[in-house]
């Protein structure tokens, strides 16, 4: 069994990923509360009952919901999250609120919430078998984590919510099976919105989100280099199109600029706010397109 992920929804109001290998699933963000999840895992074959880590690109409320907090001592899920955020978390009001609560209705756990969070610096295993190198990724004030991911011979490169593309990104990036990346915002969309410009200028600064031209270069450089060094057989099975913009970005113009290589049309995922995509192997035929709202506004 190969890694296999399937995106249960990615955007502004939430974004999360549950990430099946063959010793365990967990998710790769939570920013849909437990319920939530719930609902869109039904139907994969995974539950919550199923999860045994949490691995946190950051803390952004979009990308962490509080409402999981109770949740992950009762289950004894582990959370992991870049070091430097953990002390900072475990002071958070909601955090003390959770376990004021619990001993008063004296729920005694195997761990407490200090002992389900893990900090990583540049390594972590989630559950047994998979192995993450987490990369630091220029978003905001304190940044966002990427992650490639390990399994049985087979990577996956997952990235979202960074202002630009490090080099380190595109060199590990290279060879990966499937490749998830950000594309939130066509630059004209966004420049002509009638957002206010200190939001603009945080989006389109360098430290806030991807835009389409951006995401595309970048994936073109990635396939590039894959195909120069390992040749066009190690190009990836799928690439995935994480956090679109539902103000600033279309599913047409993104199915037009990406649909403009050859090697990316047939492999192309949009992901969406509300709808999850198929699970998505490295074992999955190349020739399989999957297209999401083709032609619906997100």
């Amino acid at each position: 069994m190969s890694l296999e992920l399937c995106v249960l929804g990615s955007g502004s109001s939430g974004n999360s990923t549950v990430v099946r290998a063959p010793w365990g699933a967990f998710l790769i963000d939570a920013g849909f509360g437990p319920r939530s999840t719930a609902e869109r895992l039904s139907g994969t074959g995974i539950s919550v009952e199923d999860l045994s880590a949490i691995v946190l690109t950051h803390l952004d409320s979009d990308h962490f919901n509080d409402n999981w907090l109770q949740t992950i001592v009762k289950r004894q899920i582990r959370v992991h999250m870049a070091r430097a955020r953990v002390k900072g978390f475990l002071q958070l009001p909601a955090v003390r609120e959770v376990t004021e609560k619990l001993a008063a209705k004296r729920f005694i756990a195997p761990l407490g919430i200090e002992q389900l969070i893990v900090g990583f610096d540049d390594a972590l295993e989630p559950v047994r078998g998979v192995a993450i190198n987490a990369l630091h990724l220029a978003h905001d004030a304190e940044g966002s984590h990427g992650f490639v991911l390990e399994c049985n011979g087979y990577r996956v490169g997952f990235a979202t919510d960074l202002g630009h593309v490090p080099e380190v990104l595109i060199e590990r990036f290279c060879g990966v099976d499937v490749l998830a990346i950000e594309s939130n915002y066509d630059f004209e969309m966004e420049r002509t919105s009638d957002r206010p410009y200190y939001l603009k200028e945080r989006i389109m600064g360098g430290a806030g989100h991807l835009s389409n031209d951006q995401a595309f270069l970048a994936v073109r450089t990635i396939l590039d280099r894959t195909a120069a060094a390992c040749g066009p057989d190690r190009l990836p099975r799928h690439v995935v199109l994480l956090h679109r913009s539902r103000q600033c970005n279309c599913p047409r113009l993104l199915q037009k600029l990406f649909a403009s290589d050859a090697r990316i049309a047939p492999i192309l995922t949009l992901t969406h706010q509300t709808e999850r995509t198929p699970w998505l192997s490295a074992r999955r035929p190349r020739a399989q397109h999957v297209e999401q709202l083709a032609l619906a506004w997100g």
